[in-house]
């Protein structure tokens, strides 16, 4: 989790977002808004009956101004078809706050103190696909081996990015298109082609999970040869149907850094 506050200045009242988080906010003039991600350890789900964590938990703070709407990135792809709430954290109690709207990017709700805000989606529904992102993070190996890996996150899709890169400082970011559609208790099979290279995946398939952290371990592990430069990788669902397909370049790009846009 981030132990650091991201902060940023709202000169104005109006919209702001964050392109680290994609979190909204509405503000009513101008203000300081201070904010990170925490583990969901800091909230009792237990108690909560048939729910679980949707999306990152945020502690938000706000100097010299308030905040009206908060606005929360979902990745749900039916959102007729599933119940999306709100946990507010204060003092170790759980407030269930239920959204103002709900928009196929956003949950909006009313915003009347701060602490540690989170979504909440009701168990009783259906599993349906979500907005998911495979994630991939190069790893040069030392020794005799002449041998690197590259390791596949599959991940919800509004969990920030750096926010697992933060954990992989070690490793080289991969910036590609990441974006496909999984659904949560599935398994996937992960496949190379367009190589003439020797290259080994473990392990030979796994079952997508909303995967909150603390802690972003990779889903898959790919090692190949040193000469490698490039490398087809994709993801086929268990009715053998490709559901991700990149070519993927070996470089060493940097993951973007948290901007701030107002609307």
């Amino acid at each position: 989790m981030c132990p650091v506050f991201i902060g940023f200045l709202c000169p104005h009242a109006g919209q702001f977002m964050c392109k680290l988080t994609k979190l909204m906010f509405e503000m009513e003039g101008e203000g300081e808004v201070l904010y990170r991600i925490v583990s969901w350890d800091s909230c009792p789900l237990d108690g909560l009956g048939q729910k679980e964590a949707a999306g990152p938990l945020y502690s938000i703070n706000c100097h010299k101004g308030s905040i009206q709407h908060l606005h929360i990135p979902h990745c749900e792809t039916r959102t007729h078809d599933v119940e999306l709430t709100v946990a507010h954290v204060t003092g170790g109690n759980v407030e269930i706050i239920q959204p103002l709207k709900v928009t196929n990017t956003h949950v909006v709700v009313d915003v009347h103190s701060l602490s540690l805000f989170g979504l909440l989606r009701d168990l009783i529904f259906q599993a349906y696909p979500i907005e998911a992102q495979v994630l991939l993070f190069y790893k040069k190996l030392n020794g005799k081996h002449r041998m690197n890996k590259l390791h596949m996150h599959l991940l919800p899709g509004n969990i920030p990015v750096e926010e697992v890169g933060k954990q992989h400082e070690s490793n080289t970011y991969i910036e590609t298109s990441a974006t496909c559609e999984l659904s949560p208790g599935n398994k996937y099979w992960p496949f190379y082609k367009n190589t003439d290279h020797e290259i080994t995946i473990q392990p030979e398939f796994e079952k997508f999970k909303r995967d909150y952290g603390p802690n972003y371990h990779p889903t898959f592990e790919v090692f190949f040869n040193t000469d490698v430069n490039k490398i087809t990788l994709g993801l086929m669902n268990e009715n053998n149907k490709e559901v991700w397909s990149r070519l993927v370049l070996i470089t060493d790009k940097e993951a973007s850094s948290p901007k701030l846009d107002s609307t």
